[in-house]
């Protein structure tokens, strides 16, 4: 019997889910960000979710008036700029997507446009912004769409760095086969009005098996509603309005007319839907004038069965794909019969949709992205954002991938073979991993221009091929293992680098000679070829020379001050490396790619990545320590931070910077040398990937790194005639040694006072989120005071051990800035502060320390640069407070500090300047 009663209970369970399977055919229901299913109030099954991306955080909104799947938003904090949800769809079936933004009470973002979003599969690409206003309001963004293929992808994009993108729900719909034919592949309907003319509340599932949105026509006034009794039947209409919404319907009297009011929008679609309450002649009709157009409409019997009727007015050739309007009236065309009616209407925009990527590209990008494990490429490869390492041609009728580059990246295997069927390929860089096998046939990219193969594990033979692709201008398969003979006409061209593959070869074994006559003549011959070649050599040197000296537009300069200059284009594919002049080239020392691939073991210890390129981890001969910053190949930034890094470290020393050993600038590879900081970044300390492997940063070792990092600012802003601005001063920035010694670090972006403006200069926006300053921001005028609200940040993170944007914690708390502003008011009350301070301190600070750098942060991060204090004041005011912890006052001793006032009572300036560090202060080792 038990065995029966299980069967029993386990059979309902199937049928209740194949009911609920049936009952909800084609739809897919995510809550983004939400933890688990549920059913809705509707009997809408939502999942979480997990299962279609793979990046974002989920924050919690909390308000419990709304949806349960309004409840949660997954957001978007970075590093990614476009971040995609990959949804199943039916091919070549109408689907509705419907996505909600509803900001809620997570973030007080409130810039008009937020971001964009878009929505993509194989032939439609479509973009839109999204604003304050819908992210606000619980207002859905709606499209159908009709696709080939079997994917729909619905992607996020970044359009600031002080925003951070968020979506709630997204509900896809498999709509009947034929309805909406306007939507086909270019073009997508984007929805901007549906009503239920007489209804008063919402329509959608299940009286709507579609799930559809019916709102009430709230917005006509003096209108009569009117409900018919029975089902009305929707057979005869291509667009399938639900029964519910038919039976109602909004009138007037017959004497007067409907008038409705639309948003104005180009290429329009109106979908109109009648189902007549009165018994009518034959002769009987209404007039729809749309604008200044008038069109009659014939009134049907009543038979309880819709009608509809559809206007497209792109389709019209008398209107055209322009036509708009923003008014629809409608009136009884005679002086006979009832009052005009309408039961429903729908209102969309046709929008035509972007070229999608070449197909064939598309394909062979996805084998690559296959055999590689690529994660982070989605969606299409060039729309809006291209992927990582892709560069496209936008040139229609096609978009076609133009540059693939793949360097650094630590890539195994062999070279993709179906790389040759990107035949628009110009440059192609797989540079710096660990490929092997051969090179694979590529004769048919006869576009190509630059193969950039150096330092992997290829071999075998060079193919003639190669010397076959007329625009090809540079082959570099440095530090190889190829073999055998080069082909002559491709030494010809002289468009080849092949040092370290030491089983190549660029010349073939000569013929002994038969007699002693050839033997004399071969050797005048060979005497006379040699002049020649040394005075060709001589030529070529010397031309060389002329053209490093005077073809300045071909050559990457830093300016007088010091910078490399940002308003400069850089074309990295037209730009021979060993043409850039490196600034103060005595002060630096140039390493050789040799000692480099020998210092790093052939490049084996990466430890990082940026906007210059991998960094690697390596040994000096004499046994120091160095860290490697290899620029990626086709970077147009790296070549001005390499120039900027130079120059500027080259010229500035502190025991609180990090330092620049030299450089390498040898077989088109540049590379940057500095000192290896064993420890890594403060931030990695603090709250990063290392936070958990090393015993916790203390007061005091936050104290003495924070105030090192105060050296390294003064330092730049006081002693540097003119000022250093950094620009990017964060956590991440400031490294530390064995000893836990802080030093600022990354002047990439750092930029030089010029003469006439030692007090700011004006320049592209550039920083960190989180870190940047608010008016900098909206000026572009970069000033020390920028780098002085950085540094307040930091200050905050070394007090509360987070992050200045974390999207983990409730909405309130996401932006440490504005979390850690109302408690500035109780830092007199220690039992209050303390809510905000680093749990894993425990208690182990003196109060007045940690007060006073809190009271200096809050300064350093105001909204005024001129209320903000300067890097001498910031430095007498860290010294106050290791010296506050030092000698353990307790807060209570000195409740009032005015910063308006230059005296630190009872430590005053002059005495802090005088006073000896290690007198009170000694390190904590690692």
């Amino acid at each position: 019997m038990g065995y029966i009663a299980m069967v029993l209970v386990a059979s309902i369970i199937i049928l209740w889910c194949v009911a609920f399977v049936i009952a909800q055919p084609g739809f897919l229901s995510i809550d983004c960000g939400g933890k688990s299913n549920y059913k809705h109030e509707n009997g809408i099954q939502w999942v979480p979710d997990d299962n279609y991306i793979q990046v974002g955080e989920k924050v919690e909104i909390r308000n419990s008036s709304m949806p349960e799947y309004q409840q949660s938003v997954r957001v978007f904090p970075g590093p990614l700029d476009k971040s995609c949800y990959q949804l199943p769809i039916t091919p070549k079936v109408p689907h509705l997507a419907r996505i909600w933004f509803y900001n809620g009470n997570y973030s007080v973002q409130s810039v008009s446009p937020l971001f964009r979003f878009s929505i993509e599969t194989t032939e439609m690409l479509s973009v839109r912004n999204i604003t304050s206003r819908i992210s606000q309001l619980n207002l859905p963004s709606e499209r159908i769409l009709f696709s080939s293929s079997d994917a729909l992808f619905i992607c996020l994009i970044r359009t600031s760095e002080t925003v951070t993108p968020f979506i709630s729900a997204i509900e896809l719909r498999t709509l009947q086969q034929g309805m909406y034919p306007q939507a086909k592949p270019g073009t997508i309907l984007r929805m901007e009005a549906r009503y239920d003319a007489g209804g008063n509340t919402t329509i959608r599932y299940p009286e709507d098996k579609f799930d559809r949105l019916w709102s009430p026509f709230l917005l006509l006034q003096g209108l009569q509603t009117i409900t018919l009794q029975g089902t009305i039947s929707t057979n005869n209409t291509q667009d399938l309005p639900p029964s519910a919404v038919m039976q109602t319907a909004a009138t007037t009297l017959a004497n007067q007319s409907i008038d409705m009011v639309f948003e104005l929008i180009s290429n329009p679609l109106l979908l109109l839907y009648f189902a007549e309450s009165n018994v009518l002649n034959v002769s009987d009709s209404m007039t729809m004038k749309v604008g200044q157009i008038s069109l009659t409409l014939d009134r049907v019997e009543r038979d309880f069965s819709a009608k509809e009727v559809g206007f497209n007015f792109g389709e019209i050739p008398t209107f055209g794909r322009n036509f708009t309007f923003d008014n629809i009236q409608l009136y009884r065309s005679s002086n006979r019969g009832p009052g005009p009616l309408i039961n429903a209407l729908e209102y969309y925009q046709l929008i035509t949709t972007e070229i999608a990527t070449y197909s064939a590209d598309v394909d062979a990008l996805a084998a690559m992205k296959k055999q590689f494990k690529i994660n982070d490429w989605i969606s299409d490869p060039c729309f809006v954002l291209p992927w990582e390492g892709i560069q496209c041609n936008n040139s229609p009728p096609s978009v076609r991938i133009s540059d693939i580059n793949l360097a650094g990246r630590s890539l195994t295997g062999s070279i993709p073979t179906v790389l040759a069927q990107m035949t628009e390929l110009i440059n192609i860089s797989l540079a710096n991993n660990n490929l092997t096998g051969t090179l694979p046939d590529f004769s048919r990219l006869r576009k190509l221009e630059r193969l950039h193969l150096q330092n992997n594990s290829l071999s075998g033979e060079i193919p003639d091929w190669v010397s076959q692709l007329d625009n090809l201008k540079e082959l570099f398969i440095d530090y190889n293992n190829f073999s055998g003979v080069i082909p002559q006409l491709l030494l010809q061209k002289n468009i080849l680098t092949y040092e370290g593959n030491k089983y190549l070869t660029n010349t073939s074994q000569n013929p002994t000679p038969s007699n002693s006559n050839r033997s004399n003549v071969g050797v005048i011959v060979g005497a006379i070829g040699g002049g020649i070649i040394i005075i060709a050599f001589i030529l070529i040197v010397s031309i060389i020379v002329y053209r490093r000296k005077f073809r300045r537009k071909d050559i990457v300069l830093a300016d007088s001050k010091g910078s490399a200059s940002e308003s400069k284009s850089v074309n990295i594919f037209e730009l021979d490396y060993s043409m850039v002049l490196v600034p103060n080239p005595t002060k630096s020392r140039a390493f050789t790619l040799e000692e480099m691939m020998t210092s790093t073991e052939n490049f084996s210890f990466k430890i990082g990545r940026g906007g210059f390129g991998s960094v690697f981890r390596g040994k000096l001969q004499g046994g120091n320590q160095i860290a490697v910053k290899v620029l990626s190949l086709f970077s147009k930034q790296g070549v001005l931070e390499f120039l900027n890094e130079i120059d500027l470290l080259s010229r500035v020393h502190h025991k609180n910077l990090v330092s620049l050993l030299g450089y390498c600038n040898e077989s088109r590879e540049l590379m940057l040398v500095y000192e290896y900081m064993v420890v890594g970044s403060l931030k990695d300390r603090l709250y990063g990937n290392s936070a958990g492997q090393y015993p916790n940063l203390d007061w005091k070792t936050r104290l003495s790194i924070a105030l090192d990092a105060a050296q390294g600012l003064e330092y730049l802003h006081i002693s540097c005639t003119p000022k250093i601005i950094h620009r990017d001063i964060k956590t991440a920035n400031i490294l530390l040694d064995e000893n836990l010694n802080g030093k600022l670090a990354d002047f990439g972006l750092s930029r030089v006072t010029i003469d006439g403006e030692d007090s700011h200069v004006t320049t592209t926006v550039k920083g960190t989120a989180g870190y940047l300053d608010p008016e900098y921001f909206k000026t572009e005028v970069l000033t020390d005071k920028s780098d002085i609200y950085s540094f307040g940040v930091v200050l905050l993170e070394i007090i509360c051990g987070r992050a200045p944007i974390d999207t983990k914690v409730s909405s309130n708390e996401i932006n440490l800035v504005r979390w850690v502003t109302p408690f500035m008011e109780m830092v007199e009350y220690p039992e209050k502060f303390v809510e905000i301070v680093d749990k894993r301190l425990v208690g182990n600070y003196s109060n007045k320390s940690i007060a006073h750098v809190a009271k200096l942060a809050i300064r350093c991060v105001a909204d005024n640069p001129l209320s903000r204090p300067s890097a001498s004041e910031v430095l007498v005011e860290m010294k106050a407070a290791v010296q506050y912890h030092a000698t353990s006052l307790d807060i209570s001793e000195e409740i009032d500090i005015d910063y308006q006032d230059q005296q630190i009572s009872p430590i005053t300036q002059r005495d802090i300047n005088s006073t000896d560090n290690s007198s009170y202060f000694s390190r904590s080792e690692s």
